[in-house]
């Protein structure tokens, strides 16, 4: 079989994806990064998370990383670019809807995480999603359900917002969603970037519960939780009155029980606080909100 000079002509562009190929593999190295430590910690727990920060200073990249390491799939999700229907799930008619109902069919992403049985869901542009689209997330966050799925328990939720002053158009989260966030402020560390130019990252440090501590750490929990809603009542449900800290966290009743899931005891390293409201982890800039929206 004969062949033109152009049928075994190399390919023009194989040498630029080899080059693209060598810039994108990396290493990672044990470092102390108290934000990823957090992150990873409040997954371990399945406590939804809420990331603040800028756009670009790599929230997708840590969950990839979080993912990989905890060897589950991970969904990402524009919230701001889908429709409520999208979250509530779209009315499926049947043969007899007056007897069986009318099923909510769930989106492709949460069929794939419902058949994998585990998972991670990123919710990214979550404070630039209009409120009716919130008002749906709601129920993905606190009841784990799209349409008439429900996702499996160990499918764990987080968050991406942007701050104010790079997404002047974004919206106050609703008190509700707000409400069910571990709220964590994510920054970057020029020396890390650096670093991670060259080649090698900070490895995300994955927490090891010690199922023998187990016992102790949940009566521990329970203690310090009860003693400190005891000594501030206040803090057992405070809503703020304005709707920008309402955006934020703030302590509730629905809130107190996922201090209990917080608190270090079982994790001999970890970063968790169960004294602060809504569970809020330290940040590595110390402050103590999240930036607020601007509507």
């Amino acid at each position: 079989m004969n062949g033109t000079d152009e049928d075994f002509a190399p390919d023009p562009l194989a040498a630029a994806d080899e080059l693209v190929r060598r810039l994108g593999s990396q290493r990672t190295e044990p470092a102390a990064n108290p934000q990823l430590e957090a992150l990873s910690l409040a997954v371990s727990a399945n406590l939804p998370v809420l990331l603040w920060g800028e756009p670009g200073i790599g929230k997708s990249a840590g969950l990839q990383q979080l993912a990989a390491g905890l060897g589950v799939p991970l969904e990402t999700v524009i919230a701001s670019v889908h429709e409520p229907s999208d979250f509530a799930g779209l009315p499926i008619i049947g043969d007899d809807p007056a007897t069986t109902g009318v099923p909510m069919a769930p989106p492709d992403w949460a069929v794939r995480l419902a058949a994998a049985g585990r998972g991670l869901v990123f919710f990214d542009e979550l404070s630039s999603a209009p409120p009716a689209v919130q008002a749906a997330l709601l129920r993905v966050v606190l009841e784990r359900r799209v349409g008439s799925l429900p996702l499996p328990e160990p499918v764990r939720v987080v968050a991406a917002a942007n701050p104010p002053s790079s997404a002047a158009d974004d919206w106050h989260l609703s008190p509700p969603l707000a409400n069910r966030f571990v709220h964590l402020q994510w920054t970057h560390d020029p020396r890390t970037v650096a670093r991670g130019m060259a080649g090698t990252w900070p490895a995300v440090p994955l927490p090891v519960i010690d199922p023998a501590r187990v016992p102790s750490a949940v009566a521990r929990a329970r203690g310090v939780v009860s003693g400190f809603l005891t000594a501030r009542p206040g803090l057992a449900h405070h809503l703020p009155g304005d709707a920008e800290g309402r955006g934020q966290a703030w302590p509730s009743r629905s809130s107190c029980p996922a201090r209990c899931r917080a608190p270090p005891d079982p994790w001999p390293n970890s970063t968790g606080s169960s004294c602060s409201p809504r569970v809020t982890v330290p940040r590595a800039t110390g402050r103590t909100s999240p930036p607020r929206s601007t509507r």
